[in-house]
């Protein structure tokens, strides 16, 4: 009976330091959470094992918790591809509208150096990216080649590669950065 208790408490400590390297070797803080809840239920199955063992209910007791354990693990795997399919269909959004914009500033005889789109949640913002700054016309233009793309004023702006940006037909988009109009928002 000394023997048993001891292999006990042998393996709580073993697994007490396994359940500390395995949280400080997390990557991300975020799946810290579900690491300590799984470690968490471990340690519980350790300290009734032994309890349950005696009153004879040991082997019930592990099938359960197997089956829990399947179970939290399903739904976190189902919550981490539900996360990718949401950061997949975002960015497959924003990949069509730049080209939408881009077809559509074309057909205007408008060639923007680069295009962002910023989707945050129902938020859709646009920054075009031009040699220079557009004229009165050409800033027409670019509008009314907005507006095919579902834009209204004020929902995009048009920035130099080297100046401050420069909101057309209203105020900033809510996603846009301020500061540098380079590329890369470093002076």
């Amino acid at each position: 009976m000394k023997e048993e208790i001891y292999s006990w408490i042998k393996n709580l400590a073993v697994f007490y330091i396994l359940l500390t390297t395995v949280v400080h070797l997390v990557p991300d803080k975020k799946y810290e959470r579900y690491v300590r809840l799984f470690m968490g239920l471990l340690l519980v199955f350790m300290l009734i094992t032994p309890v349950f063992a005696l009153l004879g209910k040991g082997e019930k007791l592990l099938a359960d918790f197997q089956l829990y354990y399947e179970e939290e693990t399903a739904v976190m795997k189902e919550k981490e591809l539900s996360n990718l399919q949401e950061i997949y269909l975002k960015k497959g959004w924003q990949w069509e509208i730049e080209e939408k914009i881009r077809d559509s500033l074309k057909e205007k005889g408008i060639y923007p150096g680069e295009v962002e789109v910023d989707i945050e949640g129902e938020d859709v913002g646009a920054v075009l990216y031009m040699r220079e700054m557009p004229d009165e016309e050409e800033k027409g233009r670019i509008e009314s080649g907005m507006e095919v793309c579902g834009f209204k004023k004020g929902t995009f702006e048009v920035r130099t590669f080297e100046h401050e940006p420069t909101a057309v037909g209203g105020s900033a988009p809510s996603g846009a950065s301020a500061g540098s109009g380079s590329p890369s928002g470093i002076s």
